[in-house]
C-alpha cells in the first residue's frame, strides 16, 4: 500500500516518537522480529499513550494491518507484517519502584526482561519472567509467563497487580481486580487481543542470588536420566525449578545429548546444594556448571542460527504415566527428531484456580515443548508437515497449549490454548473492548457476546 504523503505528515505531527518508513536508514534493523522479517509500510515508536492512541487511529483510518511489538519474540512472527503498521513499544521501557514496603514495581511493556531483571536486582527484587534476556515484558506477561521461579512464585501474571492499556477507540485505562476487573482477567493470559498494554505493575519477589546452571548427560543414559529426573522433581522443594532438554544435535555430525537446566530460588547454599544434589546423580554427568548468581544472570539469549527459525507445538501433562515415559523415550533424542523441552510445574502455579486468569492450564505436572529448526525459506506447507510430525507422538497424551510458545494461529491451536469456557469469556471481553477486532495480529479471539 502506498501511503499518501499528506496523511503521513499528519501522523508525524501527532506523534512525538519516531515514524520510520522504508526510505529511512533505521528501517531494515527494525522491520524484522525473532522468526520473521516483514515489510511494513510504517513503524511507529511512540513516546506516550497519546502517541499510541494516534497510531492506532491512523492504522484504522488507513485500513492498515496493526502489529504491536514489545520484544518481537512471538513465535508466530505476527509482531511484524507486510504493508501494515508496526507499533513498536521500545520507548516504554522504564522500571520504577513504586512502593518498597509492598515490593510494588512498574515496568514498561517494551522493556526487555534482561534489562528489567537487572534493574529489579538493585532493590533486591526479582519476578519469575521467562528464560531469555531480549523477550519483551509486555508480550511474555500477556501470554502468562512460565519462568525460572514458576514453582515457587507462579506465573508472571500471578504477580501482576495492574496494567495500563490503550484501547482501539483511544481510551486509556488502568485495569486491576477492582478497575475493569473483567478486562484485567482477560489480560492475564489472553495475549494482545484487547488493546496496547503500555505498562504493568507487579508485586515483585524479594529474591537476591539464586543457584542455577546446567548438568549435561550422555544420550546413552536417556532412560535413567528421564525417569530419575521425574522422580527427583516430584519430591523437590518448590524453590527448585528444572527443565530437561532432550537435544538431538545439529550440524553435519550431530551429537544428541541431555541437559538438565535448573534454578534454585534461594540463597542458602547448604539448602540449595541438598535440593540440587539428586539432579547431579541421575547418571554420570558429562559436564556440570551450577553457580551462585543474581537472578538476572539466569536469563540467557537463545536464537537459532542465521537463516533458520524454530517451529513449535506444546502442551501439558497431568502425570508422567508409563505411556508418557515410553513415548518420550521412543520418539525423541535421536538425530532428526525435534528438540524437546520438559519443564516441571506444580507448586505455586497450581495453587490458583484455573478460572481465576485467562491462562487456564493449572493443575498440571509438567509442560512439554517440541521445537523443530527449519530454513526460513522453506515452503510453509513443508514447515507445517515437519511441525505436525514432530508433535504427533505426544498429541494424544497432552492437554492444552501455552500461547507464548505456539508458532501457528490455527483453530486447533486456539482451541488448545483456550478451553471452551475460557474462550467464550474472552470473546465477550473482546466484544466489549475491541468489537471491530482491530487487534487481530495474534492468536486471535474474535468478538462474540
Amino acid at each position: 500500500m502506498v501511503m499518501k504523503q499528506y496523511a503521513l505528515s499528519e501522523l508525524k505531527n501527532k506523534i512525538s516518537g519516531e515514524i520510520i518508513t522504508p526510505a529511512d536508514s533505521a528501517y531494515d534493523s527494525l522491520r524484522g522480529v525473532f522468526v520473521r522479517t516483514g515489510s511494513p509500510t510504517l513503524i511507529a515508536r511512540p513516546h506516550s499513550t497519546a502517541d499510541v492512541a494516534a497510531a492506532i487511529q491512523f492504522a484504522r483510518d488507513n485500513q492498515l494491518t496493526l502489529s504491536v511489538r514489545s520484544g518481537g519474540h512471538a513465535m508466530t512472527g505476527l509482531s511484524t507484517n507486510d504493508g501494515g503498521l508496526i507499533l513498536d513499544l521500545a520507548h516504554f521501557n522504564s522500571v520504577e519502584l513504586l512502593d518498597a514496603s509492598r515490593n510494588l514495581v512498574r515496568i514498561g511493556a517494551g522493556a526487555r526482561w534482561g534489562d528489567a531483571a537487572k534493574a529489579l536486582a538493585e532493590w533486591g527484587f526479582a519476578i519469575s519472567s521467562g528464560d531469555t534476556t531480549s523477550v519483551g515484558v509486555g508480550g511474555l506477561t500477556l501470554g502468562g509467563g512460565i519462568g525460572w521461579m514458576v514453582r515457587k512464585y507462579g506465573l508472571t501474571i500471578d504477580s501482576l497487580e495492574a496494567a495500563d492499556i490503550v484501547l482501539a477507540d483511544g481510551r486509556c485505562l488502568r485495569v486491576s481486580t477492582t478497575d475493569s476487573p473483567e478486562l484485567f482477567w482477560a489480560l492475564r493470559g489472553g495475549g494482545g487481543n484487547f488493546g496496547v498494554v503500555t505498562a504493568l505493575e507487579f508485586r515483585a519477589q524479594a529474591v537476591g542470588d539464586v543457584f542455577a546452571g546446567a548438568v549435561i548427560y550422555s544420550i546413552a543414559d536417556y532412560k535413567s536420566v528421564l525417569t530419575g529426573w521425574v522422580a527427583a522433581m516430584e519430591s523437590a522443594p518448590e524453590e527448585l525449578n528444572s527443565t530437561l532438554i532432550v537435544f538431538p544435535g545439529l550440524g553435519p555430525e550431530p551429537q544428541p545429548m541431555l541437559m538438565v537446566l535448573l534454578c534454585y530460588a534461594g540463597d542458602d547454599e547448604a539448602t540449595a546444594n541438598a535440593a540440587v544434589q539428586p539432579l547431579l546423580e541421575l547418571a554420570t554427568p558429562v559436564h556440570q556448571d551450577i553457580q551462585r548468581k543474581p537472578y538476572y544472570a539466569v536469563l540467557e539469549e537463545a536464537a537459532p542460527p542465521p537463516g533458520i527459525k524454530s517451529v513449535t507445538q506444546n502442551g501439558f501433562v497431568k502425570a508422567f504415566t508409563p505411556n508418557v515415559i515410553e513415548t518420550l523415550l521412543a520418539h525423541y533424542g535421536k538425530v532428526g527428531t525435534p528438540i524437546l523441552q520438559i519443564r516441571k510445574l506444580e507448586g505455586a502455579v497450581n495453587q490458583i484456580a484455573s478460572g481465576e486468569t485467562a491462562f487456564a492450564h493449572r493443575g498440571y505436572s509438567a509442560f512439554i515443548l517440541a521445537a523443530s529448526l527449519v530454513p526460513v525459506a522453506m515452503p510453509a506447507e513443508q514447515i507445517e508437515q515437519i511441525r505436525q510430525a514432530g508433535w504427533q507422538p505426544l498429541k494424544s497424551l497432552v492437554s492444552g497449549a501455552y500461547v507464548n510458545f505456539l508458532s501457528d494461529v490455527s483453530e486447533e491451536s486456539l482451541s488448545a490454548a483456550y478451553p471452551e469456557k475460557t474462550r467464550a469469556r474472552l470473546a465477550a471481553v473482546k466484544a466489549t473492548y475491541d468489537p471491530q477486532n482491530v487487534f487481530n495480529q495474534n492468536l486471535n479471539i474474535k468478538p462474540r457476546r
